[in-house]
């Protein structure tokens, strides 16, 4: 940022007293910041951060202080579309220089349901989305800072952004100790083997998949670093990150899956269902993605996925896009089937009626959907929370993107409850869908480094 340029662009704003908020948008090019050096800055402000980053790298924001909040205890798209224009009508929004790339955006997004909340997920709202006081756009290398407008002497914030850019930038990074692991152990694992097999035997012509997740508790000596989860989640790459802090809880997602984006008035999302571990072994990797392809059961996993979100957007579209045969998207420690959907909005759609509509997709609920989101919410085991939920980027206008939170863990105090499901069709092993949501535990045991061989205990529900 040129220190100069920005005062000349401060020197020509007139305050609007009617807006309640000022957002200056700036280049901070000029600084060598990470994400890294940004949480270690602002750890004061633990509590009230987010970091999103999609696995394209179309974002990688993090937004540091909620400034001002919008949010519901029920998802009414209207209700929830007009709160958002009501915040956005209260900032005066000002660039500090010409070519800016990015636009100001809230964070937030939806719980899986609306299933009384247990307590670990007191601190989330059913929706809300955040405005952040300091929002830093990473790819672009730009920021956002909005203060309130009352008693705002616009002159001294150019001095106040460049010091903080200049600490920020000479921050010293060290070592980071990992959590010292107590205890592992799985909640309700014949409980839930059970279920599954429950959910099998009751499945037929009208009901024909449910997607049923399970939980593993962590426990750990003493509270986990939150800036140790920082640099370990810098290190994993291909998937969506996703680091929300609310409260005394912080929720942490490195899901591969996107519920959907819009640009430009075009819809893309992907089916994602189907999978395999993907192992060290080449050969073995080979039989599993040649396995994966001509399986049935997972291409009949797959087709429902694919088909229920076509029939969702549908409405919404006036022309889509898409390939009838899967192919292979390979993370780092799964193989999915995998089909990415394209469609041309109409005029008036909106974000959030689609999002009403598309989740939960049956890669994370079922088919039909309403009867498997009543078969989760009345049997499944504990509360969803932001598990499978949808969370993501809005903006003023239509334009979003919404991941889906999966191979996801919620840490609160001393401990960290771990989540993962998979989906159950005619022919479903209770044991073989134990073992694949095992190997769905393992991106978040990675960032944690607690491996599943390392004081392991399988517990059923009178030991926890």
């Amino acid at each position: 940022m040129s220190l100069e340029s920005s005062r000349y662009f401060i020197e020509h704003i007139n305050l609007d007293v009617d807006k309640e908020y000022i957002t200056l948008h700036l280049p901070i090019d000029e600084y060598q910041i990470d994400e890294e050096k940004i949480f270690t800055y602002f750890k004061e402000s633990k509590g009230s951060r987010y970091w999103f980053k999609s696995k394209d790298n179309t974002y990688n924001v993090i937004g540091i202080n909620y400034i001002d909040s919008i949010w519901r205890d029920r998802f009414v798209p209207k209700a929830v579309e007009d709160s958002k224009a009501a915040l956005f009508n209260k900032i005066q929004q000002e660039a500090l220089s010409k070519n800016l790339k990015s636009k100001l955006s809230l964070f937030g997004g939806t719980l899986f349901d609306d299933k009384s909340s247990t307590d670990e997920w007191n601190d989330f709202k059913m929706v809300e989305f955040h405005l952040p006081e300091w929002q830093f756009d990473l790819k672009n290398q730009e920021l956002f800072l909005t203060r309130p407008i009352k008693g705002l002497v616009l002159e001294e914030l150019i001095e106040e952004i460049s010091g903080v850019l200049a600490e920020i930038e000479t921050e010293e990074l060290y070592e980071r100790d990992k959590p010292v692991v107590k205890s592992k152990r799985d909640i309700f694992p014949n409980e839930w083997k059970k279920l599954v097999q429950e959910a099998v035997e009751n499945l037929d012509q009208d009901f024909k998949k449910v997607v049923l997740a399970r939980q593993k508790l962590i426990l750990f000596e003493s509270r986990a670093k939150r800036l140790y989860l920082i640099r370990r989640l810098k290190d994993e790459m291909d998937t969506y990150t996703i680091y929300y802090e609310k409260g005394n809880s912080t929720f942490v997602s490195k899901t591969p899956e996107k519920l959907f984006s819009i640009k430009d008035s075009e819809l893309t999302t992907n089916a994602i269902a189907g999978s395999i571990q993907r192992l060290d072994d080449q050969v073995q990797n080979e039989a599993h993605k040649d396995f994966l392809l001509n399986d049935d059961k997972n291409l009949f996993e797959h087709k429902v996925v694919r088909d229920s979100i076509i029939s969702d957007i549908a409405p919404f579209s006036q022309g889509l896009n898409y390939k009838k045969i899967p192919q292979l998207l390979e993370n780092r420690y799964i193989y999915h089937l995998y089909t990415p959907i394209q469609a041309m909005l109409k005029e008036d759609a909106d974000e959030f009626s689609i999002l009403k509509q598309i989740h939960p997709t049956p890669a994370v609920g079922g088919l039909p959907k309403e009867k498997a989101s009543e078969y989760i919410k009345e049997r499944e085991y504990g509360t969803r929370g932001l598990y499978a939920a949808p969370l993501g980027i809005i903006h003023e206008d239509i334009e979003c993107e919404f991941a889906v939170g999966l191979r996801s863990m919620l840490i609160a105090a001393k401990s960290a409850t771990l989540f993962a499901g998979c989906g159950i069709v005619k022919g479903s092993d209770p044991e073989e869908e134990f073992m694949e949501t095992e190997v769905k535990f393992t991106p978040m045991l990675n960032v944690l480094e607690a491996t599943t061989n390392e004081l392991y205990k399988s517990s059923d529900s009178s030991d926890i």
